[in-house]
């Protein structure tokens, strides 16, 4: 099928609450990580970064639909390629959501057919407006969701677009003290890990391109490892995350050399280094060998709510078509996406900037010229 264009985005990180803020404040080298305490320890303190405007007693499902709540909405808003506005809703507009990875020790905590009930309740708006489709696999769940957005729209001609996101908070108290056992957590003088942060983000696709200048996102790739990553000094090979970046490569149709840049959501923790340097050698073997960026370095690890971040944060590079001082000839660049999940499952997917000269006019601009 033809790829999917993104027709608008939303995000709700701890250091913006719309994906333009967001955007801004990694563009910026921004952060707002801060310290908490681990439950039955005086010195002990977790590195963390969370959403400020949500207060620490909210846990659980609540939390999830505080965060995805604003970020689906502004979603929703913007150009829309259907002979409708998206919002206010008129149709359904199917949603694909990626949901925190469950952690055997707790089992229960999110329960996903009351996050399916809120989360339109949040927003006022009718559930049959908004059939979600759930997929509870965190980082790589994100995108899950994306392969099923695409299958979803292959087996449906007539549905114009779709939403998918993901939702995830590590900050909840009860998930930070079960990953501080298993010493995957950022806690100066005790463990060394990643830094745990909450956030949501949602991106609406379309087949048509609703700009002049759009993305265009191709279907993901998938690789698994031998060994869970995460808890382990080994070096590792980093055969799933080589196998899903090849496999992105081939549905988009790209030679490596023609990627300007490679978006990960690598921390710097010591167990994943060894990953993006057998990838980089891997992309070098055909030529390419793109430059790096890491969000999380700002962000810390955010778990199901990844895979759609990462798109937002491409698309709002359209910021710098109106810088003043940094014109930027966005079309025919082209980055490299990638997840991987606290397991051993590994994603990975290729977003490019395109431009058309004759793009869908949005619904207002037709009822105008419409009178």
């Amino acid at each position: 099928m033809t790829p999917l264009t993104i027709a608008a985005a939303g995000a709700c990180t701890p250091i913006g609450t719309r994906a333009w803020q967001t955007g801004s404040a990694v563009a910026s080298r921004f952060a707002a990580f801060t310290r908490q305490p681990i439950k039955g320890h005086i010195d002990h303190q977790a590195t963390v970064s969370r959403v400020q405007a949500i207060a620490p007693d909210c846990t659980g499902v609540d939390r999830l639909v505080r965060l995805a709540a604003p970020a689906l909405h502004e979603a929703l808003q913007g150009p829309t390629t259907a002979s409708t506005a998206a919002w206010p809703m008129v149709r359904p507009i199917p949603v694909f959501i990626a949901l925190p990875e469950p952690l055997p020790e707790l089992r229960g905590l999110i329960d996903a057919q009351r996050f399916a009930l809120e989360l339109p309740r949040a927003l006022d708006v009718a559930p049959e407006f908004l059939p979600l489709m759930l997929y509870t696999g965190g980082s790589v769940g994100g995108a899950d969701a994306l392969a099923a957005a695409y299958r979803f729209l292959h087996e449906h001609p007539a549905v114009p677009e779709v939403v998918f996101g993901g939702v995830d908070s590590l900050v909840d108290p009860a998930v930070v003290d079960c990953l501080y056992e298993r010493r995957w957590l950022k806690v100066n003088g005790h463990t060394e890990g990643f830094i745990a942060s909450e956030g949501a983000a949602f991106v609406r696709l379309a087949r048509k391109p609703c700009a002049a200048n759009y993305v265009t996102v191709f279907p993901p790739g998938f690789g698994q490892e031998a060994a869970p990553r995460v808890g382990s000094e080994a070096i590792l090979g980093g055969a799933g995350l080589i196998d899903a970046a090849i496999q992105a490569l081939k549905a988009a149709t790209l030679p490596a050399e023609a990627l300007h840049s490679y978006w990960s959501d690598m921390d710097g923790s010591p167990w994943r280094g060894s990953e993006l340097t057998n990838l980089s050698a891997a992309l070098a073997a055909q030529h390419g060998h793109p430059a790096m960026q890491e969000p999380a370095a700002f962000l810390g690890e955010m778990g199901a709510a990844w895979a759609p971040l990462l798109l937002c944060l491409l698309h709002e590079m359209r910021q710098d078509l109106h810088h003043p001082h940094r014109p930027v000839a966005l079309s025919g660049h082209a980055g490299l996406q990638s997840v991987t999940g606290l397991s051993t499952r590994a994603a990975a997917w290729v977003a490019t900037w395109n431009h058309t000269r004759a793009p869908m006019p949005s619904p207002s601009t037709r009822n105008r010229e419409a009178a």
